[in-house]
């Protein structure tokens, strides 16, 4: 149940969210060009992505997450007119902040390798011809931005083409660089 509500929380929407575009952007950026090729995508292929994915997914959000949390503190030094600076953050409240970076850091990252293997693994298993999965792929990712949009009332229709048409965009640009080709 805490996990569920956890997830739930709008907090962590911009983690879940945030993951599991860039986790899907990455797969198709840097995996389309052999998709497209006779090698397709395997398991090997989507293990790689999807830890580059998070690894570097992780690092980002840790180091967004911990510089806002730490600039919140020194704003509320600053404000309460604090004459030594940093005891905040050497406070318990500089330890929770530290642990909220790192938990909201793993949860983008866990969303961002989802996002990557399970794009690969659909691009893996889709019907020939061999760019259907990626299609498929674009089409779910304009069905995640219809998603979001609906979340906090914006246009469905706008959101889903644009998330499509980034996800076309990136696509294109991966069979250009065919960088895991």
């Amino acid at each position: 149940m805490k996990l569920a509500r956890w997830l739930r929380n709008p907090r962590n929407r911009l983690d879940i969210v945030a993951g599991l575009v860039d986790g899907v952007l990455n797969a198709l950026i840097l995996a389309a060009g052999r998709m497209l090729k006779a090698a397709g995508a395997d398991l090997t292929l989507a293990a790689r992505v999807g830890a580059a994915t998070g690894l570097t997914t992780l690092f980002v959000f840790f180091v967004a997450h911990y510089a806002e949390l730490r600039a919140e503190l020194t704003e509320a030094e600053r404000e309460l007119s604090l004459l030594s600076h940093g005891r905040l953050a050497a406070s318990r409240l500089g330890r929770r902040a530290l642990i909220s970076a790192a938990s909201g850091a793993a949860l983008a990252a866990a969303c961002g390798v989802f996002g990557a293997v399970g794009a690969l693994a659909i691009c893996a298993l889709a019907p020939r011809p061999r760019g259907a999965g990626l299609v498929i792929v674009v089409l779910l990712l304009g069905g995640l931005g219809a998603l979001l949009a609906r979340s906090f009332h914006g246009s469905r229709l706008l959101w889903g083409l644009s998330l499509a048409a980034g996800g076309a965009l990136l696509t294109w640009i991966g069979v250009q660089l065919n960088i895991a080709g």
